[in-house]
């Protein structure tokens, strides 16, 4: 599988830029690397499909639909 990355920036009002950085890489050592700021998380593509639907399931059932600059950002990767 070839190495990609995929990446979104969200507000982050607790930083001096006021954005954060969000970045999905498919390939390499693990199936699935997520990094969120200075978090990062390796997986499985079972693991991260899983991670997927319990975030929809969490932010749709506690904060309804996804704010505007969310579905405005789609990235085809690199």
């Amino acid at each position: 599988m070839d190495v990609r990355y995929f990446s979104v920036t969200a507000p982050a009002p607790w930083n001096k830029s006021g954005t954060t950085r969000i970045t999905v890489r498919t390939g390499g050592a693990y199936q699935v690397y997520a990094c969120v700021g200075n978090s990062r998380a390796g997986m499985s593509a079972d693991e991260a499909w899983a991670l997927w639907v319990a975030l929809g399931n969490a932010l749709a059932a506690s904060f309804g639909p996804a704010p505007d600059w969310a579905t405005t950002q789609q990235d085809g990767g690199q």
